[in-house]
């Protein structure tokens, strides 16, 4: 006859010490630091005060600093050293309690000149991602190097990952305007006004760039929703989810002020050009 008692007894035994193996496991992998935050439209921060940390969202090796006088205007800012190991987050948010058909957010961003070097791999970065209750097809920026370089990367509208660029619809096809990289064809250490736009009744993506110097203002490009609907519940990352650890390097970061959000094209702050901020676009329904 089966001892019961000492059956009982030993398999609680196997389960406590299971249990003790798990939480040594859990203990010893790497801490991440997921951020997020409840908040009402319109918001915005502008990292003058160092009291956003709970809007720090690194994994993986990357880090945040703030920048006391690095902003825009010399005030605060939000500065992003990349990931180090595998694939992850670095960047701010995520940001929660929304319930709109239509999201724009709106940030100032200044990249490094190193910004997407990667050991022989392609670069790809989503750079902010939209996300509603059920429905996964999620707009976003998504950041791509042209033809597997590493000496630039650029900008695309995208769904989930179906993308149209500048030059070109799934894959940036080097025709692109807006370049991020090493001087002096490219832009870096200056500040860029980046907007996205969607709105799940038109079904309409919408990303705004627009430089200092004027060259580029307004729309960039635009893309379609494969499924419209719903509202838009929380936003996942701001700065990014990159794909390949990066190469250790100074000028291997960003830096981001002047963040809004609200239901309404925002557009660049005012005296963004040259003292005089372009006009709202035309709504396309």
């Amino acid at each position: 006859m089966l001892n019961t008692s000492k059956h009982l007894s030993s398999r609680s035994s196997r389960t406590v010490r299971a249990l003790f193996i798990t939480a040594l496991v859990l203990a010893l992998l790497p801490i991440s630091s997921f951020a997020s935050r409840q908040i009402t439209l319109p918001f915005s921060e502008g990292f003058d005060l160092n009291n956003y940390q709970d809007l720090v969202w690194v994994t993986n090796g990357a880090s945040h600093q703030w920048l006391s006088d690095g902003g825009w205007q010399g005030g605060g800012a939000a500065k992003i050293i990349p990931i180090v190991t595998d694939q992850g987050y670095n960047g701010l948010g995520q940001f929660t309690g929304l319930n709109t058909e239509q999201l724009n957010v709106r940030f100032l961003i200044k990249h490094g000149s190193a910004w997407g070097r990667r050991p022989a791999q392609d670069f790809t970065n989503k750079v902010i991602i939209f996300n509603r209750p059920t429905l996964r097809d999620r707009p976003m920026i998504i950041s791509r190097t042209y033809n597997n370089e590493t000496d630039w990367v650029t900008y695309g509208a995208c769904d989930n990952t179906v993308c149209r660029y500048e030059g070109g619809d799934y894959w940036p096809d080097g025709s692109d305007s807006y370049r991020i990289g090493p001087p002096p064809f490219n832009r870096s250490n200056e500040w860029v006004s980046v907007e996205l736009e969607a709105n799940t009744r038109t079904g309409l993506i919408s990303l705004y760039i627009t430089t200092q110097d004027g060259v580029l203002s307004g729309r960039y490009v635009q893309n379609s929703m494969a499924t419209p609907g719903e509202v838009f519940s929380y936003i996942d990352v701001i700065g990014g989810y990159t794909n390949f650890a990066s190469i250790p390097d100074p000028e291997n970061y960003f830096i981001i002020d002047e963040l809004v959000i609200d239901d309404s094209y925002i557009g660049p702050p005012a005296g963004f050009i040259a003292g005089n901020p372009p006009s709202p676009p035309t709504i396309l329904e």
